[in-house]
């Protein structure tokens, strides 16, 4: 019968396909899941480019308009680098480590100042502002943490291609040199 042949199982991630498969899907996890987050970031940055073009064609006259443009600057600048930031740590790598901190630095203190600027000086109007940056602050850190597992992930990959050290080079632990409470 050939139906015993078909009920032997080879255990996960051996044979034919089976570690391509699971990598694969891993793989589109992982892109899913990042463009879904850079995509809340783009969403972000679009709206706060069009409120800042919103007040600056048509201020409101009930709000102090001085507070009210620094705040919209500093919130949408820290929201356009997040968003450029997001697709440097996902998808489209073009900038440096150490410039990719000191960029993520500027953000920061820009989304920070921002916010507190906007809410010491135009109080309730700024509330959209601060909800936005931090909903896009809270998808740019999945973003970086899943940017630095990744790393984690290559060089511990490129560590493991290079070959374990010879038996030689490694030192042996003080353990196993002493032998049956001999002392030296």
């Amino acid at each position: 019968m050939s139906s015993s042949g078909s009920n032997k199982r080879q255990p996960a991630g051996q044979g034919p396909g089976g570690t391509s498969r699971s990598q694969t899907g891993g793989r589109s996890i992982h892109t899913i899941s990042l463009l879904i987050l850079v995509g809340v970031v783009f969403i972000v940055a679009l709206l706060m480019v069009v409120s800042l073009v919103g007040f600056v064609v048509e201020p409101d006259p009930a709000v102090k308009a001085g507070p009210m443009y620094v705040t919209l600057a500093l919130t949408t600048g820290a929201a356009l680098l997040m968003l450029i930031m997001a697709l440097n740590a996902s998808f489209l790598p073009f900038v440096s480590r150490g410039r990719a901190r000191d960029l993520q630095l500027v953000m920061w203190v820009m989304g920070v100042t921002g916010i507190v600027t906007g809410l010491l000086t135009v109080g309730r109007e700024a509330s959209p502002f601060v909800t936005r940056l931090v909903l896009g602050s809270l998808a740019f850190m999945f973003i970086t943490v899943q940017n630095a597992r990744l790393a984690q992930a290559r060089a511990a990959a490129r560590a493991g291609q290079a070959g374990p050290p010879t038996s030689q080079a490694q030192p042996r632990p003080r353990s196993r040199q002493r032998r049956a409470g001999r002392k030296r």
